[in-house]
Parts: C-alpha cells; structure tokens; sequence
C-alpha cells in the first residue's frame, strides 16, 4: 500500500482509542504518524533502485524498529501538545506503525516482521496494494461522529469477514487452477496473487514439472488468461545464475522467478524474470548475467520495474 493509505489506515485505528478522530489530537496524529512511518526505507533510494529494494520492507518494518519508530515519534509530537499522555500516545502510535507491517504482509510482497530473528518475508497475500473496500471502512471510523462500541464492533466484524473471504476465495481458485492444469501437467505448486489493477481478478503462477506458466483468473466467472509459459531450464542454467551476486540477491527478492538462457555469439547470456508481477504486457522485474565460452562473468545487471532499465551489480566479492 502507498504511505497515504496506510496514514488513513492509522487514522481510521485511532478510533479505537474512545478518543475523536482528528489530527489536532495527539492519539489519531501519533497512530497516523506511525502506521506511514515504516516506509523510512524509502531513503534507500538515494543510493539506487538496487539498494532500496533489496532492503524494502525489511528491518524498518520488524516488531525492534517499529518500537522505537513509535518512541521517536511519541518524544517528538511532545513537544507540541500540553495535555499529553506518553503511555498512551507510545501505545496507540505503536499499534499505527505495526498496522503498516501487518497490511503489508497481507498482500502479496509481503514484509520481514520477525527481523533480525528470520529474514524470510511473511506473507498473506490477500489484498491488492490498494484495496477499496479497506478504504471505504477507513473513512467510515474517521468521518462516523459516533463511534460507538456496537458501531466498532460491526465495522470489525466486516473486516475480519471481509479478509476471511478472501482467503477462502484464494484457496478455491489455487484448486480451481490446479486442477485445470493437472490434466496436462503434474503440477508442482501454483502461486495466487492478488491482481495489481483488477479488483475481482487473480494473477497465478503454476509451476510444473515441465513448465512455469503465468495467467490471471476472474473470480467471478472462472475465466483463465495464460499470459506465459516457460520451459523449465536444466539444473546447470539455475545454478549458474544463482551462484552470482545478483543470483542470490534475486533469489531472496523474489519467491518466483524464471531462467532464460541463450549463446550470443561467444557469450552465454542468463535472463531471470521475476514472475510475480505483469504489468503493461510485460513482467517488471529482470536480471541479466553474462558469461564468456569459459564461465567467467563478464558482467551483472538488474533491471527494477521495466526491461530497460539497467542497474550495474559487482561480481567482485
């Protein structure tokens, strides 16, 4: 989700508190504040593509740093108000920024919550990056005059409904794709996603002992779109791509990705294609290795959100 859903997300939460809903309250700006404040990393930036999303929703986004986000921002929004409860500004900020990670982890990127513990990402994905209806019960906390414990417990209720629903609607369409697909394949594993733009569309990834192919599914009418189909590339092609630099970093930045190889020439060219996003008729993730007839790298590339892109990665340990 972009900052500004998750602040209104934040300000929505406040709700709970039994305190008004508005930015001149200490509360509501606190747990604003802090469900934004995880996205920090967004300073990554400055050194380059590579580096932010190597370290996106990582260690800024585990329970440690989501602690003292909220210590920091509780200090700082003290210095502004006179009637001012630490405890309870620290607690209600607190729950705003693990707000951040834990919508996070419901759609499909997902977060590192348990970092430094485990580096692995924790993931749901249920939700799209923006999702309406989360929005629509946002506003009702934020504008309802009224929030009353009858009324937030109904708009909870809807919540928890609304999420269960889309896990149960997920595990059906990954039988519903598996299914389809075991006619003609044996089927490893199939991947659901939630679609980037299509609110009542899923994206899949199934991976067969022959083939990776990618599509979208319409929940509502079952309708399958295949976008691609890889063959699967022998054993020597992945192990000399994940033995580079950009190898392992691709590996851990995407849970599905496909191995092209071609010889150009007097190059052996690697492709890698992360298969989790598809946007515009094209995925939006690529690396490139090239190696020379001798197996020595000659150079890395990364290429973050279109093909064209190109990003440099040193091979040199």
């Amino acid at each position: 989700m972009d900052p500004v859903t998750h602040g209104v997300i934040g300000l929505a939460i406040s709700a709970f508190s039994g305190n008004p809903v508005a930015l001149s309250n200490p509360v509501s700006l606190g747990c604003a504040i802090g469900a934004m404040a995880p996205d920090i990393d967004i300073i990554g930036k400055m050194w380059g593509d590579f580096v932010y999303l190597k370290h996106h929703r990582g260690i800024t986004h585990s329970i440690p740093v989501l602690v003292g986000l909220a210590a920091i921002i509780t200090g700082g929004l003290s210095f502004f108000y006179a009637d001012f409860s630490s405890l309870q500004v620290f607690f209600w900020t607190f729950v705003g920024c693990l707000s951040h990670t834990l919508f996070d982890i419901l759609n499909s990127y997902g977060a590192k919550l348990l970092m430094p513990f485990t580096k692995k990402k924790s993931k749901i994905g249920i939700l799209m990056l923006y999702d309406p209806v989360i929005t629509v019960l946002a506003f009702l906390l934020i504008f309802n005059k009224q929030n009353t414990p009858w009324f937030l417990l109904l708009v909870s209720s809807i919540f928890i409904l609304y999420l269960g629903s889309r896990w149960l609607i997920k595990q059906q369409l990954m039988k519903f794709i598996e299914i389809y697909y075991s006619h003609g394949y044996k089927v490893v594993n199939v991947e659901m996603l939630p679609a980037l733009l299509a609110f009542y569309k899923w994206d899949f990834i199934v991976n067969t002992n022959s083939h990776n192919i990618v599509g979208q599914i319409n929940m509502m009418t079952k309708k399958i779109t295949e976008r691609k189909k890889f063959k699967r590339p022998d054993q020597e092609t992945i192990e000399l791509f994940e033995e580079t630099n950009i190898g392992k970093y691709f590996k851990d930045f995407s849970t599905n990705y496909h191995i092209l190889r071609a010889n150009e020439g007097d190059q052996i060219v690697l492709k890698s294609i992360d298969l989790r996003y598809f946007l515009k008729n094209n995925f939006m993730h690529h690396a490139t290795v090239i190696y020379d007839r001798e197996r020595n790298i000659r150079h890395s590339f990364f290429h973050p959100y279109k093909i064209q892109r190109r990003i440099l990665v040193s091979e040199v340990e």
